[in-house]
């Protein structure tokens, strides 16, 4: 019997589970994204079949100890209301519940799991730091410290980091809001050929280290990836254990380009501005029968108004690790991988950020912030929606400890009518403001 040609006539699968709760009212479309990219994705190395299964998970499900290497090959966490809702309520470390979930997540990294964040699923990884010259010191820079899982070496860092209205001093330092004024305050665009996107955050032109085995390969020593107000990653100089920076944010900060840099808002509606936002916001969710929950995050986006100011947000970002792996010390070698970017967004290359005109009723959900002249947006939209999701596969594939050699391909995914439905209503703006707000 040959068993080379049995070893090359099977099909290996791993099994993926994504993280699914959002815990607060911030909703994501990462998600379905996610789901498109790698659920049922095959591919082909040396003879070999691989195939990726994703299975979303909850809170319960992972108390309940369904997360497990028989069970699970690696746990994946999307940003924004996932990732980042978890970094603030997981923050509040005294429940034994959240103690209890963390322990889960920590004894499936020891037992051999990997786990790869993105963003605020990085941030949910890390500890936080903001710097030698302070301690986290808003109310949501030391949730997201408290509210790390405590599996790695690696920080995130933020030089500021604060909820725009929350925040207490936002009238006197609205730049202290930090990279979070690049996440909630884009109006979707218009392009030259009259077609309407969602395009919040930037895409930026990391620098790629071929030191290690995701980018080895890469031809380019740049990739364009999207970024939406994520932090820097600290590694440690003297590590417990393997650790890979993979790429690094481009040496010019955010805030020295002409096309990307933006000024802070200042709220200034007071309780009127809020409490006319409240009621607009119940009267939206009774319109399009949503849960009455959500009435607390419209709020949020609705009340008015805003007014630009003079000060320019500082990112503190540049030249600093924005992809890292860590192998984690012990004998069963569970992979941790943390990107503060997300590669399952579309891209562009050119276009510039304007900033809005001082309107009656400007609020967060028509918009501070909106790109122009974008006109590399392609017909059809294959490149630029998937232009990085190789990216996500490879860390998938790392994180599950698929060889090198048989990671799966770089290349662009070609769309099919089925996977552009699902996505249309994530990356198309129809000009609603329901469909706007489910983007931000």
């Amino acid at each position: 019997m040959d068993l080379s040609n049995l070893e090359k006539n099977k099909t290996i699968i791993k099994k993926i589970a994504m993280l699914g709760d959002e815990p607060l009212f911030w909703k994501t479309c990462a998600k379905i994204f996610f789901k498109v990219i790698l659920n049922n994705y095959e591919w082909n190395s040396n003879g070999i079949k691989y195939k990726f299964i994703l299975e979303t998970i909850s809170d319960q499900d992972i108390l309940n100890d369904k997360l497990s290497v028989s069970n699970y090959d690696v746990l994946i966490i999307p940003g924004g209301g996932v990732g980042d809702g978890h970094s603030i309520t997981k923050g509040f470390n005294f429940s034994f519940k959240v103690r209890n979930w963390k322990k889960k997540i920590q004894r499936f990294v020891k037992d051999g799991g990997g786990i790869v964040g993105f963003c605020g699923g990085a941030a949910l990884i890390t500890p936080l730091s903001t710097g030698k010259s302070r301690k986290p010191t808003t109310f949501v820079e030391r949730l997201y410290n408290k509210s790390s899982i405590d599996i790695t070496s690696t920080y995130s860092y933020y030089k500021y980091l604060a909820l725009p209205i929350y925040y207490p001093f936002q009238k006197t330092h609205p730049e202290r809001i930090g990279t979070m004024a690049y996440v909630f305050s884009f109006k979707p665009t218009e392009t030259e050929d009259g077609r309407n996107f969602h395009t919040g955050g930037i895409p930026i032109d990391i620098k790629i280290n071929k030191n290690n085995p995701i980018f080895s390969d890469f031809p380019d020593d740049n990739l364009t990836i999207r970024w939406w107000g994520g932090q820097a990653l600290l590694v440690p100089e003297k590590p417990d254990r393997e650790i890979k920076i993979c790429a690094k944010y481009p040496e010019k900060e955010l805030h020295e380009n002409e096309k990307t840099r933006i000024h802070a808002w200042r709220y200034e509606g007071g309780f009127k501005g809020f409490f006319k936002g409240f009621f607009k916001a119940m009267s939206y969710v009774k319109k399009e029968k949503i849960r009455i929950f959500d009435a607390a995050m419209f709020t949020y986006y609705l009340a008015s108004k805003w007014k630009k100011t003079n000060k320019l947000i500082l990112s503190d970002i540049a030249n600093r690790p924005c992809i890292v792996t860590e192998v984690y010390p012990n004998e069963n070698k569970g992979r941790i991988l943390l990107c503060t970017l997300h590669p399952e967004f579309m891209v562009w290359w050119d276009g510039v950020i304007e900033e809005r005109k001082d309107e009656q009723d400007i609020c967060i959900a028509n918009g501070l912030y909106q790109w122009k002249n974008i006109t590399t947006i392609k017909n059809p939209l294959d490149e630029n929606i998937t232009y990085t999701w190789w990216v996500v596969r490879r860390f998938v594939a790392w994180a599950t400890k698929i060889p090198e050699k048989e990671f799966p391909p770089i290349k662009i995914h070609k769309l099919n009518p089925e996977e552009m439905e699902q996505l249309s209503r994530n990356i198309l703006w129809d000009g609603s403001l329901k469909n706007q707000m489910e983007n931000i």
